[in-house]
């Protein structure tokens, strides 16, 4: 067993998948592109999560998100008073970026690495409140958003299909059929 915390390995991992994303790099057939893939789940469908900010209008915005997952009924997130207390973290930031550029959204993640997958055991997702704000997102597009980042936060990767929410420009994508099929598959299979 592997156990990966934030840091080198997990940036580096990051990075990795970005760079592979940005150069449209992939592992997969030409059948199976537009299927969103998944790399990882929580030990349980039951999972926390906190709003750690002040803007009543980001708290909107990820509730927004929450709620459009817990539709699937796969997965139910469940709010919890404090970071302590939360799997998820989901906070905005006034600015955000890595070495690959700005980002509208960024979700960062600890897992367990098992022989067969991937155990999440935390993550946060951030929104870029000055990105949003400067390449003027609606509200919609901004829950858009947040709803790709809280993907991320439960296990699910880029997708190719820009039907999808998992699609890495995500803005004007909402959670798809394959988004729900992968959302299943990383939990009950």
């Amino acid at each position: 067993m592997l156990i990966i915390i934030h840091g080198f390995k997990t940036t580096l991992l990051v990075a990795c998948l970005t760079v592979a994303v940005f150069l449209g790099l992939t592992t997969t057939s030409a059948a199976a592109a537009a299927k969103t893939p998944s790399w990882g789940h929580w030990d349980s469908t039951k999972i926390t999560y906190t709003y750690d900010g002040s803007s009543k209008y980001y708290r909107s915005v990820w509730k927004t998100a929450v709620k459009k997952w817990n539709r699937t009924g796969i997965v139910k997130l469940k709010a919890v008073s404090s970071v302590k207390k939360a799997d998820v973290v989901l906070e905005s930031s006034a600015s955000l970026s890595t070495k690959t550029g700005l980002l509208s959204g960024y979700t960062n993640y600890s897992y367990v690495h098992k022989e067969e997958d991937n155990e999440i055991v935390s993550a946060t997702s951030t929104l870029n409140r000055g990105l949003l704000t400067s390449f003027q997102y609606t509200k919609t597009q901004r829950m858009n958003v947040a709803t790709h980042e809280l993907g991320h936060a439960l296990g699910l990767s880029h997708s190719k299909s820009s039907k999808s929410v998992m699609y890495p420009t995500n803005r004007y994508a909402n959670i798809s059929h394959q988004d729900k099929v992968a959302l299943d598959k990383a939990y009950n299979s």
